[in-house]
Order: structure tokens, then C-alpha cells, then sequence
């Protein structure tokens, strides 16, 4: 054991060991390792696979695996076994053979600890600490086989300071909690870069008061999960898990969660009905009992990897909030990101209800830019059997600019009893789609009072459209619609070129030749009387029969017949109306 003071991470050392032998080495997060070796002697190091420790300054540098006090020949037998005050760190290799149950830390220890494990088969549960730990826990696996992970606490009522868990090509043979049970004070940070996990695993840790083990009230930092690797049989809960029996709301706290950031770059699901939960668990069978919360908001990052199974189940995929079951659960805001060449199945905003539970997240926000997706819902969904359950999300705003829609947008839930206050999908970017966009949930249908968007977008949209209250196009888009008349439908058009591009002025929003404005209602609005005189060019389509309102800075100032003069005589716009000019709808004067 060495203490080497003022070592820090990201530096490189010189070892000497002997008259002449020395060594580089560099301290990454994990220990120190080769750079070079002086001379190109053949070089015994006596360091091998460092660990250390900064508290209080110092790196406590541990050469092997340090549990020797309390274990034989490398094995690990005992039902509990602890890291002492001594040995803060170890490194469990091929030879460390654990057959039961492995403490990293009990209350006494002063400090943070790390484990390294590499080759290490593990039949116990691997725990983080004893109960109350004042410091951090630190599990480095690169290659092994562990059966059960809590990398936090190990009891109920316990906490630890913080938990940072690596697994690089670990081999989890059952269900993982990177907080382990109980509470964590500070931040809970995962990073998965392979191996394979045969059951759920969750960011978060797990609160069982349902038989009696857990705490009502427990509490976990910001929670991070990071994947760009590794391969998945059960599914990823972002956050904790609550098991909460017949709890009745006595006034104690319930179990929450406070931030959490996920981040998939890479990895795939085993499972055909795989599922990501970004707000993680809840259970019980109190359905007025609010057990669980997530505050602070989720962010979900996706980005690669394949997370979808064969196919693309119904209230199967990716939902920004928490599973509940029996009882209340609730998170705050949701944004989630989809990119790169990700795959995945349905996507939700809000979460999943069962068994009369209701789910409940706050304003969800949903960025498409690339990935390709089966179908994209801005609330939630609910079980169809027994006595179902209940979802609902704040406002909603769904933008895409890019990626595959295999399926539909529905701007609210799967059905029509996952709410959603106010929805908004918005289409930007130069990409083509032909998905379906809907105002409506999928179930029940009918229409609703969403908004659909084209804002700077200037590519091709030929799919079906329907149930928004208005479609709007503004900025500088100049785009085709391609499908017929019948599969796209409105309550309004809106024509906004109130901050439209000068250099646009003669080209049009919308370019359709199967258009059929019959009955309907085309707002125009003009930032001011300038600009609405200076003939812009609105649309390429026919607008026969259709009913139009001019606005000017968003009041409304005329309702007139397509081709019509506006005959109201005294005003700015006495003679003017909406006409055909060369094919292209304009505002101009109407001769009679």
C-alpha cells in the first residue's frame, strides 16, 4: 500500500522501483496503467491494476485484492464480507472466486471505496454498503458474472453518499439496482459499455416497504444511465423502483427520485416487448396513494442501438414517465431526443397505468431528428384489462426534422383516456415524410384541439392527416404536399407570414395539387399593412369555395369569400381580397 500525495487524474507518473528500473504510468478513473517502459527492460510491476482513493487529498494506491482478513485463498465464503478501514479499494481478477454475499462498506469506514472486478464470477448479491455510509461507492466491472447487484445500500433504511457504477462487459444474471435499497444522497451515475443483463435493471434504487423492508420517504439524487453498449432480456427503468403494498398516505414522504438523465448511444433489446421507463416504478394496490415522484425533470437521449424487438406491440417502447401499478406515480417535465441511427418501437411522452394506477407526468417535450421509430404518442398508455389504469400529461409539443416514422404521430395518448392538456406537432427541416399525423389519440379518435405546424420546412409530405383544431405554416417553409385532398383534413389553415424571409415573398408556403379548401376556413395574417400589400405569394392550390379571414399582426380584421372584395368602406383594405394570381393565392386588389 502507497499514498501518494497531490496525485491527480489525467496526469502522467514516473515509478522507480530498484537502482534502475522505472516506469510511466497514468491515473485514469480507475487506476494507474502502462504508458511506456523505460529502456524497453522487461518490467515486473509490483502496482498492477492500482486503485485509489482521493479523500482528504491522498491517492491510496492498493496493489491486490484486499480482503485477505476476512477470506482464504482469493475466496470469497462468507456470508458478509466488508472492506475495512485499510483497504478502501481492491481488484478481484479470474483467481477471486465469491460464493456469498459481498459488502463493499459498513458505517465505519472513513471514506470512499472502489472494487475493479476482472473475471470475477460472483453467486451472491454484490452490495454497495452496509447501511449508513458517508462515502461513495465505486464498481469498476470489466469482465464477470455477477448474479445480483445493489450497488447502494444494502438495507431499507440505509444511505450512501453517491454511487458510480462501470459495467463494461459484466454478465448480470438477475435484477440490478445501481442504487441498491434505500436512499442515496447524492448522485447516482451509471455507465453500461457491454456485457449482458438477462433481467430488468434499474438507474435508480429500490424502496420495498411492502414487506416491511424499505422506508416510506426515501430519497435519490440526480440519476444518470448511459449505454453504448451491451445486451438487454429485460427492461431499463431509468430511475427507482417502489414497491409499496396497501401504503396509505399518513403523512410519511413518499419515495422520490430527483433528476434523471439517460443517455442510449448503443446497445439492443433481447425481448420483443422491451420497454424503457424513464421514470422508473411504482407498485402497489392503494390506488389513491401517491407512493413515487420524480422531480426535476427526465431527459432521455437516444441516439443508437436497436431497442425494439420484432415487432412493435401496442403500450410497448419508450415512455418518458413512470410505470404504475395499483397506485399513483408522478414525474415532472419530459424531453426526449431521438437521433442518429437509433431504433426503436413506440415512443410515448407520458407513462404506463395498470390495475386502476394512474401515471402522471408534467409538459413532455419530443425531438425526432433522425432514428426510426413505429409509432410516436405525446401521452401515455393504459392497460386495456381489469380495471385498467390512468395516464395524463401536461402540454405537449412533438417536433421532427428528420428520422423514420414507420407508423403514426398521435399528439396525444394510445387512447382516448390518456390525457393530454395541449398538444403541438411541429414539422421543420428539408426531410420528406409520409407517416400519419394525428390530433387524436389513437384509440377513440375524433377531433381535438391540437395544433400542426410546418415551420421552415421545405420538403415533402405525403401522408394522412387529421383531427387538428388548425395547421399552420409560418418562417420560410416552402413545401409539397403529395397525398389527395381526402386523407388531409382541418378545422383551420393558417397561413402566418408575419416573420417571413423578404427573399421569399414570391414563393409560395404550400404547394398542392390535390387541394380541396371547399368550406373551409384559411386565416392569412400579415405582420402589417406593408407587407400585406406588397402580393406575396401564400399557396399553390385551388381555394374555391373557401371561407378566408385576414389578420394583421394577429387581430382580425376581415372575413371575406374566396375572390371577393372586402366591402367595408373607410378601412385600409376596402377593395382588396384573396385571389389567383397565375395559379398562386394572393392578397390583392379585386377588380369587379
Amino acid at each position: 500500500r502507497i499514498e501518494l500525495n497531490g496525485w491527480t487524474a489525467g496526469n502522467t507518473y514516473t515509478l522507480t522501483t530498484g537502482a534502475a528500473t522505472t516506469k510511466t504510468v497514468h491515473m485514469y478513473d480507475w487506476g494507474l496503467y502502462d504508458d511506456a517502459v523505460a529502456g524497453g527492460a522487461t518490467y515486473t510491476n509490483p502496482f498492477d491494476g492500482f486503485n485509489y482513493d482521493f479523500t482528504n487529498g491522498k491517492a491510496i494506491v492498493v496493489s491486490s485484492f484486499e480482503v485477505a482478513a476476512k477470506s482464504t485463498a482469493g475466496t470469497i465464503t462468507t456470508s458478509d464480507t466488508a472492506l475495512n478501514t485499510n483497504d478502501r479499494a481492491a481488484k478481484w481478477d479470474s483467481d477471486t472466486q465469491c460464493s456469498g454475499n459481498v459488502t463493499l462498506a459498513d458505517g465505519n469506514l472513513d471514506g470512499n471505496v472502489w472494487l475493479q472486478i476482472d473475471g470475477t464470477t460472483m453467486t451472491g448479491v454484490l452490495y454497495g454498503a452496509t447501511k449508513e455510509f458517508d462515502g461513495e461507492v465505486n464498481i469498476h466491472v470489466q469482465n464477470g458474472q455477477i448474479k445480483n447487484l445493489a450497488a447502494g445500500s444494502r438495507d431499507g433504511d440505509g444511505t450512501v453518499a453517491g454511487v458510480k457504477l462501470t459495467l463494461s462487459t459484466a454478465h448480470m444474471e438477475s435484477t440490478a439496482y445501481a442504487g441498491g435499497f434505500g436512499s442515496v444522497a447524492g448522485k447516482v451515475e451509471t455507465l453500461i459499455e457491454g456485457g449482458t443483463y438477462a433481467k430488468d435493471f434499474y438507474a435508480g434504487a429500490l424502496d420495498n416497504y411492502a414487506n416491511g423492508s424499505g422506508v416510506k420517504g426515501s430519497q435519490v439524487g440526480e440519476v444518470s444511465l448511459t449505454v453504448t453498449d451491451g445486451d438487454f432480456f429485460g427492461n431499463l427503468y431509468g430511475a427507482s423502483a417502489v414497491k409499496a403494498g396497501d401504503y396509505n398516505d399518513d403523512g410519511v414522504l413518499h419515495t422520490v427520485a430527483n433528476g434523471v438523465s439517460i443517455t442510449l448511444e448503443g446497445g439492443r433489446t433481447v425481448k420483443n416487448d422491451f420497454c424503457l421507463f424513464a421514470g422508473g416504478y411504482a407498485t402497489g394496490i392503494n390506488d389513491e396513494a401517491l407512493v413515487y415522484s420524480v422531480e426535476d425533470g427526465v431527459s432521455v437521449d437516444i441516439s443508437g442501438g436497436k431497442w425494439i424487438g420484432d415487432k412493435a406491440r401496442g403500450g410497448r417502447g419508450v415512455f418518458g414517465g413512470v410505470f404504475a401499478s395499483g397506485v399513483k406515480a408522478e414525474a415532472d417535465n419530459v424531453s426526449i431526443t431521438v437521433s442518429g441511427d437509433a431504433e426503436i418501437g413506440n415512443l410515448f411522452g407520458g407513462g404506463w397505468a395498470q390495475k386502476g394506477g394512474t401515471s402522471t407526468v408534467g409538459n413532455v417535450s419530443i425531438s425526432i431528428a433522425g432514428g426510426t421509430i413505429a409509432n410516436v404518442f405525446g401521452g401515455g398508455s393504459h392497460s386495456k384489462e381489469g380495471s385498467q389504469g390512468t395516464t395524463s400529461v401536461g402540454d405537449v409539443t412533438i417536433t421532427v426534422s428528420g428520422g423514420d416514422i414507420r407508423g403514426a404521430i398521435y399528439a396525444r395518448g394510445q387512447s382516448s383516456g390518456d390525457l393530454a392538456a395541449n398538444a403541438k406537432v411541429v414539422f421543420t427541416g428539408a426531410e420528406d415524410f409520409g407517416c400519419g399525423v394525428y390530433g387524436f389519440s389513437y384509440v377513440g379518435g375524433g377531433d381535438s384541439d391540437a395544433k400542426l405546424s410546418y415551420t421552415d420546412y421545405t420538403g415533402e409530405f405525403y401522408g394522412e392527416i387529421g383531427g387538428f383544431e388548425a395547421i399552420t405554416f409560418d418562417g420560410n417553409t416552402a413545401m409539397t404536399f403529395s397525398s389527395p385532398a381526402e386523407v388531409i383534413s382541418s378545422g383551420e389553415w393558417k397561413f402566418d407570414l408575419a416573420d417571413r424571409d423578404a427573399a421569399l415573398a414570391g414563393t409560395s408556403f404550400l404547394t398542392w395539387s390535390y387541394a380541396d379548401f371547399s368550406g373551409d376556413t384559411v386565416k392569412v395574417n400579415f405582420a402589417d399593412e406593408t407587407q400585406a400589400k406588397a402580393s406575396w405569394s401564400i399557396a399553390a392550390a385551388d381555394f374555391t369555395d373557401a371561407n378566408f379571414t385576414l389578420e394583421i399582426d394577429g387581430a382580425d380584421i376581415a372575413t371575406v369569400a374566396y375572390d371577393t372584395a372586402i366591402a367595408e368602406t373607410g378601412t385600409a383594405y376596402d377593395g382588396w381580397g384573396f385571389t389567383s394570381v397565375d395559379g398562386t393565392l394572393k392578397f390583392a386588389q379585386i377588380t369587379a
